[in-house]
């Protein structure tokens, strides 16, 4: 477990072309997004970098730099800026799937003339060919928020849906990167599978919970 505090478009030159088996990450949507959700009665800081996506091809450009041949990239977003990603992805990978994940809960936003957002997406691409070792299934996949009264980051993904990405893409004893690591989710899904991790926060508060959560798995 390799972990780095700072700014990956910084941290990530530190990291050896051609070395990565698999990005799997959960980077800032570009939408302002501030969480309304408490944990006891903390209030979540808004997401850094949140307010513009210009870091975005310099980002995509070290992940193809520091990626093996036939590797995968698994990148969420929102619908808020999903046609930039797709695009800037696509100058580099072959986009493959845009996974839809579908929550147990639904978020609040215009709660008058907006419908109830239930989804985000998952950009899954390949540099040059990656064959899944797991199993083929939907790309519509179902799994639960973490409630409310367990996250430890505004925007804390579900543990097994990461496990499934990356046993499908990876093999044992292969180097799993993820950039925006926050919490530490990617880590702890990658420990369980006998991967090896870089993962690179520049908050330094979500920096030493994904010390501690990788470190007591």
């Amino acid at each position: 477990m390799r972990l780095m505090k700072g700014d990956c478009l910084e941290r990530m030159k530190e990291i050896e072309s051609g070395s990565v088996d698999m990005v799997l990450t959960d980077p800032p949507y570009g939408m302002d997004f501030q969480s309304n959700r408490r944990v006891v009665t903390k209030k979540f800081k808004k997401i850094e970098n949140d307010t513009n996506t210009y870091w975005l091809p310099a980002f995509l450009s070290e992940c193809y730099r520091v990626m093996a041949d036939d590797t995968s990239l698994y990148c969420f977003c929102s619908w808020h800026k999903i046609d930039l990603f797709k695009q800037e992805i696509e100058r580099l990978f072959k986009i493959k799937n845009v996974i839809v994940w579908v929550k147990n809960n639904h978020g609040s936003g215009d709660l008058k003339a907006a419908y109830a957002p239930k989804h985000e997406f998952v950009i899954y691409a390949h540099k040059g060919r990656s064959l899944f070792r797991s199993k083929r299934v939907a790309d519509v996949m179902e799994y639960p928020k973490i409630h409310s009264s367990k996250l430890v980051h505004p925007t804390e993904k579900n543990v097994d849906m990461l496990e499934l990405f990356i046993a499908n893409n990876s093999d044992t004893g292969q180097t799993i990167l993820d950039p925006f690591m926050g919490s530490g989710t990617t880590g702890v899904a990658a420990k369980n599978l006998n991967r090896k991790f870089i993962g690179i926060e520049m908050d330094s508060e979500y920096f030493k919970i994904a010390k501690e959560r990788i470190n007591n798995v």
